[in-house]
């Protein structure tokens, strides 16, 4: 089972021992159970962690730690999922065993002392209890006046939604790529369309994934509106019960704007995705709107037909004289194995593991839209933003280990102007950055303002985020509205 977590796997050690020596001190045989089970539960929860995120349970595992993900991870994960169901019994029947041995044992100052020892062995800087403690710090964040809680970040002269002005520039296409990282542009055979784009249009390689940004949901949120997805409160699924939010979005902008705009993505239910593109006033188009028309996929639709969906929909877009903007999700690339689609086998061929054959098929398939966008003369007056989600999640396989070489990177492809920008191409930009770049560089005016607007040019925002992680989920929660 550790096998799987090579990384911070050790903290099983401490949180055994603190477990069995806590039963130890126990005499009844159901409080030693009580105890074991919760502590091998906590156990289990932070191996699970280490094994998605690569570390300790923090707001990200917290966030999704409700029925609808915990549904939609098991039928993705379910070979993991067996092995943490076994794990969990294996620890509990062993830690049952050792507790006894070691009341029996060991005496009760020794006992003592050792438990204090592996309870601070846990309590370092980012450490599992530090991970604790920032969640605390997020759902604890206050619901205040909404401009109250811009203040608390400096952040004054915010433009509200009502007193927010466009001027149109070009038409907009999002394409956000699910885990599909920089470093899949090292594998030259897996790759080979997507590293001809960055040669050939604007290539931004140095994107660091940030807190609050490092999900699906919470990456399009971030993209959306320039704030972390971190949000005030206990529930577990942030946002649920909102229905609009007073932060000014990319969708508020663009509709003063006169801009049309849809969301594809192959099923708004992935992740609450639907119910979060809806707060911005966003159409969303999936397999819904075309029943029986694709083959049945996880999560609505393979990577090949959102993007047939996307030409279909450009050429209902480009009938108006309105300009446009077209948000797309892929979700093929899933991880740990991605979707098979075998549809694509006489295109791209076999590859080493169906990670990688998904990975070949999205590199494929968006060549292939970026071509039809060149052939239909689309780029002449639209501008288009390629970019991951988050980083691959998973540990224990051999393309997780081939990614983690050397450090990872999200990235930025466009073929709007670097000058447009303002931005050089190897400067490190953060996805909080993301919503003034794609209205700077599609040349639309507007007078909104977002959190990078108010931050230094130079700074590292992705510290900045971790160190006013209180403020943002204040401002968050303080944002929505149920009117």
């Amino acid at each position: 089972m550790l096998a799987l977590f090579p990384i911070n796997a050790w903290i099983a050690f401490p949180l055994l021992l603190i477990s069995m020596l806590l039963a130890s001190f126990l005499r009844s045989k159901k409080a030693k159970l009580l105890i074991i089970i919760l502590m091998t539960s906590l156990l289990v929860a932070e191996l699970i962690s280490i094994y998605f995120s690569g570390g300790f349970i923090d707001y990200q595992f917290y966030v999704n730690l409700n029925i609808n993900d915990i549904i939609e991870g098991l039928a993705i994960f379910k070979l993991q999922a067996v092995l943490a169901i076994f794990a969990f019994f294996a620890f509990l029947i062993v830690q049952f065993k050792l507790a006894n041995i070691l009341q029996e044992k060991l005496n009760i100052l020794l006992r003592l002392v050792i438990l204090v020892i592996a309870a601070l062995s846990l309590n370092y800087r980012h450490g599992p209890v530090d991970k604790l403690i920032e969640i605390y710090q997020v759902i604890s964040a206050p619901k205040t006046p909404f401009t109250e809680s811009l203040e608390k970040l400096n952040i004054t002269n915010y433009p509200t939604k009502a007193q927010i002005e466009t001027l149109a520039g070009k038409n907009i296409i999002v394409i956000s790529l699910e885990s599909f990282e920089q470093g899949f542009l090292g594998f030259g055979d897996i790759t080979p369309n997507l590293n001809q784009l960055t040669q050939k249009y604007t290539f931004y390689p140095n994107i660091p994934m940030a807190t609050g940004s490092s999900w699906t949901t919470a990456s399009m949120y971030t993209y959306m509106t320039g704030m972390p997805f971190l949000v005030g409160g206990t529930n577990t699924t942030p946002l649920s019960d909102i229905t609009k939010t007073h932060l000014v979005s990319l969708g508020d902008v663009l509709h003063k704007g006169g801009y049309q705009t849809r969301y594809i993505i192959g099923s708004p239910t992935f992740a609450g995705i639907g119910h979060i593109i809806s707060m911005f006033g966003i159409d969303v188009i999936c397999e819904k709107n075309y029943p029986g028309e694709y083959p049945k996929a996880p999560f609505g639709l393979y990577d090949k037909d959102t993007f047939d969906i996307a030409k279909r929909q450009l050429s209902e877009l480009s009938t108006s004289d309105k300009p446009f903007a077209l948000f797309i999700s892929t979700i093929s690339t899933h991880a740990p194995n991605g979707f098979y689609d075998k549809r694509m086998e006489p295109i791209i061929g076999q590859k080493e593991s169906d990670i990688l054959f998904s990975a070949a098929s999205l590199d494929y398939n968006l060549s292939q839209f970026i071509h039809y966008l060149e052939q239909q003369g689309i780029l002449e007056n639209t501008v288009f933003y390629i970019f991951p989600d988050h980083l691959m999640m998973g540990s224990g396989t051999q393309t997780i280990a081939n990614l983690s070489q050397k450090e990872r990177f999200l990235y930025l492809l466009t073929n709007a102007k670097s000058a447009d920008i303002a931005e050089n191409v190897q400067s490190t930009i953060y996805q909080i950055d993301l919503p003034r770049i794609i209205l700077d560089g599609a040349k639309i005016k507007t007078n909104a303002r977002f959190l990078t607007d108010y931050l230094d040019h130079n700074m590292d925002k992705k510290q900045f985020v971790i160190d006013h992680k209180s403020a943002i989920a204040t401002i968050n929660r303080s944002a929505g509205s149920a009117d």
